[in-house]
């Protein structure tokens, strides 16, 4: 059973352990070691260049893709109830064009249950006085309510009962129009 599950996994990442490999056999064709004619060499050390090569910059590629699709920077803000038994955190990060929100409540020691999460093209950015523990079993969220973007606020995650405040979305005040 547990050769099947190693298997599995192995299959799964066959992909990156060829990938790993690649280097260490277009070095060994580089060298050529056994290769008596000279014609045969010259092919295997051209071979071993051109696998290292594009090697090298599939690499480049898949790094500096990696890095400029990376989540922006999170702005984090922790929230404890009054008997400091349980804790809540608030996480923030923005686009150029878009903002994601979520605010979250540990439980046990690893776990963390969304309890409110928001993406979408407005700034939806809570502050400290978004979020407040009342009792260690109940947490008040308010946020602003955004049509466009995709919200979602639970009312219980875990043991925890959340109370969803939406706020109206602020209009810009209108200027006054003058009477005749």
């Amino acid at each position: 059973m547990r050769f099947l599950i190693l298997m599995d996994g192995l299959r799964t990442d066959l992909v990156w352990v060829a990938w790993a490999l690649l280097p260490g056999v277009a070095v060994y064709l580089i060298r050529a070691p056994k290769t008596l004619r000279s014609w045969q060499k010259a092919v295997a050390r051209t071979v071993g260049a051109v696998l290292l090569t594009v090697f090298g910059f599939v690499s480049l590629v898949l790094a500096v893709g990696m890095w400029l699709g990376a989540d922006p920077p999170r702005e984090h803000v922790g929230f404890v109830s009054p008997s400091g038994a349980r804790d809540a955190l608030l996480s923030h990060s923005s686009l150029r064009d878009s903002s994601a929100t979520q605010v979250s409540v540990k439980e046990g020691c690893c776990r963390r249950l969304i309890a409110y999460e928001y993406f979408g093209d407005g700034d939806d950015y809570m502050d400290a006085r978004s979020v407040r523990w009342i009792d260690d079993h109940h947490l008040a969220i308010r946020y602003s309510q955004d049509p466009s973007g995709q919200q979602k606020c639970l009312t219980r995650v875990g043991d925890v009962m959340v109370s969803c405040e939406p706020q109206p979305e602020p209009f810009p005040a209108r200027p006054a129009e003058p009477k005749p």
